[in-house]
C-alpha cells in the first residue's frame, strides 16, 4: 500500500509530460524568459560564485516555488534533498528544521540549519518568518557553512533574497481564493526615488478556516489569519558606497495548534472545551552598509529583531474535560552585528571570504501547565496539578571565520576555511506547583548557572574537472553546534546539555550537457555526530529537556537532475535519502537504543515537477513530493511512525505581459498523514487535505 502511494501521483507527471512534448514545438523563445534553465539553476559543484563558495545547492526561485504552491518557509520542505520541516502549522513555533539527519531540538537548541533573508541572520528556528513574497531567490545549501556565514549552520542553510527594485517603478499585486475560505491579498511598490536613492514595499494578507472540526463547539479549530509587511531603502551616494535600512513585521492571530488524537477515527475532528490560540509578532530592523574597494567588497549589517508569543493556549487532553491545557508565552530578542569582506576575483588568484561576526540573544519564557494525575495509595482521585515554569536564557556568541580557493592545478582546485567561536550562555528559572485539594508540594530549587566555552570548525575540499561537463568534488568538515540549558526541569542532571560535534564528508559529481539542456549531480555523504542533541521528557516527571546522545550516524545520497529538453518545458527531479541512526546511545530508561532511527527525521525525500509554456500564454505544471518513513521518538514505536506518503499538486494557468491566471489543486489524491507527532499527549498533526484555488498576479 506504501508503494502504491508513493506512487499515486506519477501517472499525472508522465500524462503532462506527454502533451508538453507536442505543444512544446509551438513555444515563442522569445517571451519564455521564465522558463530558463539558467533560471532553475542546481549547482553542486564546487565553486566561487558571486559571495559565496558552494559545494552542494538547490538555487529556487518564484517559479519553482509556484510548481510546488510554496506559500510559507514550512511549506519548501522537501525542496532541496533530505530537507524537512516537522512541524503543526504553527507559523514557526516548535518547528524542527532538519537537512542531512541533523535537526534542531523543539525549545532550547540552536538551528542546525541556518536562515539569511537578505544578508540578515534569522534566530532560533521558532523566529523564522513564514511568508514568501517578493522573493528574487532561494538557496538551500546542504552540509555545514560554518566557514562561510557568520550565523553558524552545522546542516545546511536557507538562504533568501528578496528583489531589489530596478530602474523603473514597479507595482504588483497578488489575489488568490481557495478551499477553507482560503484568502490571500498581496501587493508590491518599488523602484527609484531619485538617482542615487530607490525603495522597494511588499506586503500581504493570508487567512483560511480551519482544516479540523470541533465537535463540541460546531467550530473550525485551527483557523489562520495573519499580515506581514516588508520595506527596503536604498541609497547609493557614490558609485563605491550602497546603503540599505530594512523593516519587517508580521502579526498573527491564529486559532489553534493543528492537532488530533492519535486514536480518533478521523483526524479532522476533535471536541475540546479549550479554544486554541496562537498570537505571533514579529519585528526585525536592519541596516546595511556595502562598501567597495579595489580588492574586494566590505559588507557590515546590523539587525534587531523582536520575536513575540503572546499567548500559545492548547488543550493537552483534546476532550471536554475542565482540565489539561497548556499556555506559553514567550519572547526572543536578538541583536546581531557582522562584518565581511569577499574578495575581487579580478584582484587575487586566491578567492576568500573573511568575516566576524555577534550575536546576543535572551529568551523570556512564561509557561503554565494543568493537568490530571492518576490517582494512587498517595494522589486521591480527581487530582489536578498546575505547574507555571518563569525562565530567562541569555545567549551570546562571537565568531571569526575565514574560507579561500585557490587553484592547484590545471582542472583543480583546493578550498579551506576555519571558524573560531566563543559561545556563553545563562539562566536564570522559578518554578511554582499548585493543585485543587491545596496540597503543599515539595519546593522546586532556582536554577541561576552560566556557562562558556571556546570551539573551532574547519573544512578543506577538492574540486577537479574531469571533462568539459563533469567535475568531481571532494569534501570533509568539522563543526558544532553551541551548548545551552532546558529551562523545563530543575534536575541538575539535566538542565545543562553538552555542545554537539559533527564531522561531515562528502563526494560527488556534477554534470551538464552540451547547450545546458540537462544539469545534475550525484553526492554521497557520512555524517558522525557526537553529543547529537534532541528533547525527550523524564521519566516519573513533567520534565522536558535536551539531552545528548553519544553518537549518531547519517549516512546518504542527493540527487538531482534538471531537464530543459526544448523552449517552453522544464523537468526537475530531487531525490535524498539518509539513514540517520543511533551508533551509541541509550534511552530515558537506560535503555540500549543502538541502532534505532534518530526521530524527527524523514528517512528520503523526493521531489518531482514539470512546467511548459506556449507561445499563446497557456501554461501548466505539475508536481508530486514525497517523504520518506520517519519515528517520533527515540524507541521507534510503530503508533509514533508516520509511514511514507506523497502529494501531488497541479496547476493551470494563463498569462499576458501584464496578468497572469492560475487554477490549482493541491494534494488531489487526498492523502492522509500526519506531519507532527507528540507522544506524551497521544497526539499529531494531521498535513492539510485536498484543496483548490484561483491565483491572479497583476503587474502594472
Amino acid at each position: 500500500m506504501q508503494t502504491l502511494h508513493r506512487l499515486y501521483g506519477w501517472p499525472s507527471i508522465f500524462v503532462l509530460l506527454l502533451l508538453t512534448w507536442g505543444l512544446s514545438a509551438q513555444v515563442n523563445t522569445e517571451r519564455l524568459d521564465t522558463v530558463d534553465l539558467d533560471t532553475y539553476e542546481v549547482l553542486s559543484d564546487y565553486q566561487f560564485e558571486d559571495i559565496q563558495v558552494n559545494f552542494s545547492r538547490s538555487l529556487l526561485n518564484e517559479n519553482v516555488l509556484g510548481i510546488y504552491g510554496a506559500n510559507q518557509l514550512q511549506d519548501m520542505s522537501g525542496l532541496a534533498p533530505n530537507l524537512a520541516f516537522i512541524n503543526s502549522d504553527t507559523r514557526g513555533f516548535g518547528d524542527i528544521v532538519s537537512m542531512r539527519g541533523g535537526a534542531n531540538s523543539i525549545f532550547f537548541g540552536l538551528p542546525s540549519v541556518g536562515l539569511y533573508v537578505d544578508g540578515v541572520p534569522g534566530g532560533s528556528v521558532s523566529t523564522y518568518p513564514s511568508s514568501l513574497f517578493n522573493i528574487a531567490s532561494i538557496s538551500l545549501l546542504s552540509g555545514p557553512q560554518s566557514t562561510f556565514y557568520g550565523r553558524n549552520a552545522s546542516s545546511g542553510m536557507i538562504d533568501i533574497q528578496t528583489r531589489r527594485p530596478g530602474s523603473n517603478a514597479r507595482r504588483a499585486a497578488q489575489l488568490e481564493y481557495g478551499s477553507y475560505d482560503a484568502r490571500i491579498i498581496r501587493g508590491l511598490f518599488d523602484g527609484p526615488m531619485s538617482d542615487e536613492s530607490a525603495y522597494s514595499i511588499s506586503f500581504g494578507y493570508d487567512a483560511r478556516d480551519g482544516y479540523i472540526e470541533n465537535i463540541a463547539t460546531r467550530k473550525t479549530e485551527d483557523d489562520r489569519e495573519s499580515i506581514h509587511g516588508r520595506a527596503n531603502f536604498f541609497l547609493n551616494p557614490s558609485e563605491d558606497l550602497e546603503i540599505r535600512f530594512g523593516v519587517f513585521a508580521e502579526k498573527v492571530e491564529d486559532g489553534a495548534t493543528r492537532l488530533s488524537s492519535l486514536f480518533s477515527p478521523d483526524l479532522f475532528e476533535v471536541s475540546s472545551n479549550v479554544d486554541g490560540i496562537t498570537k505571533l509578532d514579529r519585528l526585525q530592523l536592519h541596516f546595511q552598509l556595502r562598501l567597495d574597494l579595489d580588492s574586494g567588497a566590505l559588507t557590515a549589517t546590523t539587525s534587531y529583531q523582536d520575536w513575540d508569543l503572546n499567548p500559545s493556549l492548547t488543550d493537552l487532553d483534546l476532550s471536554t474535560l475542565d482540565f489539561g491545557f497548556s499556555r506559553v508565552l514567550q519572547q526572543e530578542e536578538l541583536l546581531t552585528q557582522e562584518f565581511r569582506f569577499v574578495s575581487d576575483p579580478a584582484a587575487s588568484d586566491i578567492l576568500w571570504i573573511a568575516g566576524l561576526f555577534f550575536f546576543d540573544s535572551k529568551t523570556d519564557g512564561d509557561a503554565t501547565r494543568e493537568f490530571p494525575v492518576p490517582p494512587s495509595d498517595f494522589v486521591p482521585p480527581g487530582f489536578i496539578q498546575t505547574e507555571q515554569t518563569v525562565f530567562s536564557i541569555d545567549q551570546q556568541n562571537i565568531s571569526a571565520y575565514v574560507n579561500a580557493e585557490t587553484a592547484i592545478g590545471a582542472s583543480t582546485s583546493l578550498n579551506a576555511g576555519v571558524r573560531i567561536q566563543n559561545s556563553e550562555s545563562e539562566i536564570f528559572r522559578t518554578k511554582d506547583a499548585s493543585n485543587n485539594f491545596g496540597f503543599p508540594g515539595p519546593p522546586e530549587p532556582v536554577v541561576d548557572e552560566s556557562q562558556s566555552e571556546t570551539e573551532y570548525a574547519g573544512t578543506v575540499g577538492i574540486a577537479h574537472e574531469l571533462s568539459e561537463m563533469v567535475d568531481l568534488i571532494v569534501r570533509s568538515s568539522i563543526s558544532q553546534k553551541p551548548q545551552g540549558y532546558s529551562a523545563f526541569t530543575s534536575n541538575p542532571d539535566f538542565i545543562q546539555f553538552y555542545s554537539e560535534h559533527l564531522w561531515s564528508n562528502e563526494v560527488g559529481i556534477n554534470f551538464t550537457s552540451e547547450e545546458s539542456m540537462m544539469s545534475g549531480s550525484l553526492i554521497a555523504f557520512f555524517n558522525d555526530t557526537d553529543n547529537y542533541q534532541f528533547e525527550r521528557t523524564v521519566p516519573f516527571s513533567t520534565d522536558f529537556v535536551v539531552v545528548n546522545a553519544e553518537k549518531v550516524s547519517a549516512d546518504g545520497f542527493e540527487g538531482k537532475l534538471v531537464l530543459n529538453p526544448s523552449p517552453g518545458l522544464f523537468l526537475d527531479f530531487q531525490a535524498g535519502f539518509v539513514d540517520a541512526t543511533f551508533a551509541k546511545h541509550r534511552n530515558a530508561l537506560g535503555l540500549d537504543v543502538s541502532g534505532n532511527h534518530v526521530p524527527f527525521v524523514p528517512e528520503s525525500t523526493l521531489r518531482a515537477g514539470i512546467r511548459f509554456e506556449s507561445e499563446r500564454g497557456f501554461f501548466g505544471s505539475t508536481s508530486y513530493t514525497s517523504f520518506g518513513k520517519t519515528y517520533y521518538d527515540e524507541q521507534n514505536q510503530s503508533n509514533f511512525a508516520q509511514y511514507s506518503f506523497g502529494i501531488w499538486d497541479l496547476q493551470i494557468g494563463y498569462r499576458d505581459e501584464n496578468m497572469t491566471v492560475s487554477v490549482y489543486g493541491r494534494n488531489l489524491s487526498d492523502e492522509i498523514f500526519y506531519q507532527f507527532m507528540n507522544p506524551e499527549i497521544q497526539a499529531g498533526s494531521p498535513g492539510a487535505p485536498k484543496r483548490f484555488g484561483l491565483r491572479m498576479d497583476i503587474l502594472y
